[in-house]
């Protein structure tokens, strides 16, 4: 029986309040052992905005998570299309790769420039950014040469930039609000995985629009993105002044001069004061702060990263390349589905020993190795049908991810002992981290599959018939 927490109005909990909380109980000889793993309730010493309209918040938050991961989920899902369109087969991991180097760039940028912005200026930046990619891929598809492979590659990088820079800004905005709504985020991330992988099929195979007017499609998704979000930047900041505010828009404004008073004028917009925004810059001392108070949460960030990474897209790439063209995306479906259900579940309840699940996950990685080189389910069952249960393997994949993300960042932003002035940046080097992980993931397979996982080993006597 799951404890459901219930609809927080505004809270305000005591500063060691993360020990007692009602337990997930699946059997009465596991109580103990669930009790240490699992938690329900708010944590922190924090007083929250309350949406006038929880629901349609929640919405607005799912949607924002969707739109936000939106572009990058296409190119994901698209990829194996892209490459074989342009015949780079073995390079299908290449588009895949420039996001994820893309994207550890913008962790560094949002850290060190992008932090000191308020949230909705950042948010602008976003759609400007999605916009150009989407045009730009529908662009290059149309070309016939691999010159457009690679402009597409190019234009990859900027969507990987504007994800990460969306997910970091999100987040940190989001601390406003009581922290279920976190898990609207989460969902949302997963679901654009779904519904992009989803539409990519439908509109290629049923439809049988061109990849270009796929993307081309996309282009008005971003307007749909800045409805959602103003919306909850008017609910965010409503009714507030002062230091809860300046906490809500966000951003760090330069400090005054030593005479100037605190405020310029009688705006209590234009508070003056970091840590009221709760956003700290990167400085050594701060970074060193930060990792001290949340180390632990970044290590099973990047860990479950790296190794879901090394899954999706690598060894689902190997797996899927004698299948039919459907197939590795609905890997990437599949593995969002996955990833959805777990980030909503941190609504629901909270995973406290994170580090089950980074096993668990380890485990994975381990057995999608031994399947990938032996073929002992895709080479068991006729006609494909082993794609089947290695879709179901893909689920349980992101359902390990998806917790870990979910958890760790509830985590961020609720956890007693991390400072207010430091969550924010715990989030950025959290992805920073992350994406150094899922990079080298990512990245290696560039190698690895042109040398010993290189088509013609895994399948020396060609593609199987009935597969």
């Amino acid at each position: 029986v799951l404890d459901m927490p219930p609809r927080p109005a505004t809270v305000t909990a005591g500063p060691q309040s993360m020990a007692p909380f009602d337990p997930v109980t699946f059997t009465v000889e596991s109580t103990s052992f669930v009790r240490s793993v699992i938690s329900v309730g708010s944590q922190e010493n924090v007083e929250y905005q309350q949406p006038r309209n929880y629901h349609l918040a929640f919405s607005a938050v799912v949607l924002c998570g969707m739109l936000n991961n939106f572009s990058y989920c296409v190119i994901s899902g698209a990829s194996q299309d892209i490459a074989r369109q342009f015949h780079a087969e073995d390079q299908t991991t290449i588009l895949t790769s420039v996001m994820n180097v893309s994207a550890l760039a913008a962790t560094v940028i949002s850290t060190r420039i992008l932090v000191r912005f308020r949230f909705y200026t950042r948010i602008r930046l976003v759609l400007c950014m999605g916009a150009v990619s989407y045009t730009g891929v529908a662009l290059a598809t149309t070309m016939t040469d691999k010159v457009g492979f690679w402009i597409a590659a190019a234009l990859s990088c900027l969507s990987g930039m504007a994800q990460i820079f969306g997910e970091v800004t999100n987040l940190s905005f989001l601390k406003s609000f009581p922290p279920q709504l976190v898990g609207g985020w989460g969902a949302g991330t997963g679901l654009a995985g779904i519904f992009g992988s989803l539409g990519y099929i439908f509109l290629r195979v049923p439809l049988g629009l061109s990849t270009s007017w796929v993307f081309a499609l996309c282009v008005p998704l971003c307007l749909i993105y800045w409805a959602a979000f103003h919306y909850l930047h008017r609910e965010a900041t409503s009714g507030l002044e002062g230091r809860r505010l300046a906490r809500a828009l966000g951003g760090i404004p330069p400090p005054p001069p030593q005479a100037a008073p605190a405020v310029y004028g009688n705006d209590p917009r234009e508070l003056l004061n970091p840590e009221d925004s709760g956003s700290l810059p990167a400085t050594l001392p701060n970074i060193q702060a930060a990792i001290r108070a949340s180390g632990s949460i970044m290590f099973n960030l990047v860990a479950v990263y790296c190794l879901e990474y090394t899954i999706w897209p690598g060894l689902a790439d190997r797996e899927t390349l004698c299948a039919g063209k459907v197939w590795y995306t609905t890997m990437w479906m599949s593995y969002n589905v996955g990833v959805t259900l777990s980030r909503f579940s941190v609504s629901v309840f909270r995973i406290k020993r994170v580090w089950l699940l980074t096993l668990f996950q380890l485990c994975n990685v381990i057995g999608w190795f031994i399947e990938v080189y032996t073929g002992a389910i895709r080479h068991a069952f006729p006609d494909s049908h082993g794609y089947y249960i290695m879709a179901v393997w893909m689920v349980l994949v992101g359902l390990c991810g998806g917790a870990t993300y979910g958890n760790c960042m509830y985590l961020f932003n609720t956890q007693a002992g991390i400072p207010e002035g430091l969550r924010e940046l715990g989030v950025n080097l959290g992805f920073l981290m992350s994406n150094i992980g899922i990079t080298a993931a990512t990245a290696s397979f560039s190698l690895l599959d042109a040398t010993i996982m290189e088509k013609s080993l895994l399948y020396p006597e060609g593609c199987p018939p009935g597969i």
